[in-house]
């Protein structure tokens, strides 16, 4: 099985060069290693600020990691020339998270969705086109009486409908989807997310998908990494990640979602301790299980369970797993 994408110890940190003194710089990413294997769903979830984003950003080649490596299809991201990347177009595509302002206001629909095909040379005769045009916004539950009309006339999950159109032009085989859903009403994010869910099965598509919400990424995705101050502090199947949480941060995340199928956790985790803010591990901060050791051991995604990794060396973990309430 292909892997579509493979990141390898990535390190992103933003400088500012200043005249007199030391050059200002903030790492926002610190030693991220991914995989996002073949028609699966990568969630990444996290508080604001954590590197999210930034990491979505590193991968369609909008940043430029300070170092690691970020494989799309099988190339490297950070050396392509513009030719490479006008090819790995049509392999990666990406849904933004606001879809008015990803959407330009004098564009048609028609001429939204004509662009990346004019682009890349493809679909040139009208009929073709036209045909092609009208399927592509059947597949996302639009109709094909809309495509003379404008963003500004379409409702919020209607012009996410054409973000996605406008993706699924090339036919992609990687999606990145950041925070699709998070700027539309809760009844249209459950439209969205089933017509992600069934477009990935249809075009057995790859999908990194952003959420803040666990009960989003929970329905959508296969695997879940959750990200914590630029690193990753546990990764696990969904369910299972749902079912064992093991990371203090992790576990904290969870309590705070209500649901009616489990008994609700108390987050007595949390803790506040400014004075451990320079060590190892980056949530020693805000853990209540923190020990000496955390301070100066070093920081390691490490497999406790079969494909379910977490980086706490102090948590008592279980050698078998606990029977969910």
């Amino acid at each position: 099985m292909s892997v579509p994408v493979q990141i390898t110890h990535l390190y992103k940190t933003y400088t500012r060069r200043r005249w007199i003194g030391k050059n200002w710089e903030k790492p926002v990413l610190k030693d991220i290693s991914l995989t996002l294997e073949e028609n699966h769903v990568l969630g990444l979830v996290g508080e604001s600020g954590c590197g999210k984003s930034t990491l979505c950003k590193v991968l369609l080649g909008i940043e430029k990691p300070t170092s690691g490596q970020v494989l799309a299809d099988g190339k490297d991201v950070a050396v392509l020339s513009k030719s490479e990347f006008k090819k790995l177009r049509r392999v990666m595509q990406v849904v933004y998270q606001d879809p008015y302002s990803s959407l330009d206001p004098r564009m048609t629909v028609r001429q939204i969705l004509s662009e990346p095909l004019e682009i890349h040379g493809l679909k040139k005769e009208p009929r073709e086109r036209d045909a092609f045009l009208k399927d592509l916004l059947a597949a996302v539950g639009l109709s094909d009486t809309q495509l003379e009309r404008y963003p500004h006339e379409f409702s919020g999950g209607q012009r996410q409908r054409i973000c996605i159109a406008r993706a699924l032009a090339l036919d992609p085989k990687i999606l990145v989807a950041d925070e699709p859903v998070s700027a539309l009403d809760v009844s249209v994010q459950a439209q969205i997310l089933n017509l992600l869910k069934k477009i990935k099965t249809q075009r057995h598509l790859s999908m990194i998908f952003v959420t803040h919400d666990f009960a989003v990424a929970r329905f959508l995705c296969d695997d879940i990494a959750v990200m914590y101050q630029g690193r990753i502090v546990e990764k696990a199947p969904a369910e299972e990640l749902f079912l064992h949480p093991q990371h203090p941060y992790t576990r904290a995340l969870l309590a705070a979602v209500p649901s009616v199928q489990r008994p609700r956790l108390h987050p007595e985790e949390l803790a506040e301790a400014p004075g451990r803010t320079d060590w190892a591990c980056p949530f020693a901060a805000r853990c209540a299980y923190a020990q000496a050791s955390c301070k100066s051991n070093r920081f390691e995604l490490k497999e406790i369970f079969p494909r379910h990794a977490c980086a706490c060396g102090v948590l008592p973990f279980a050698t078998e797993k606990k029977k969910s309430a």
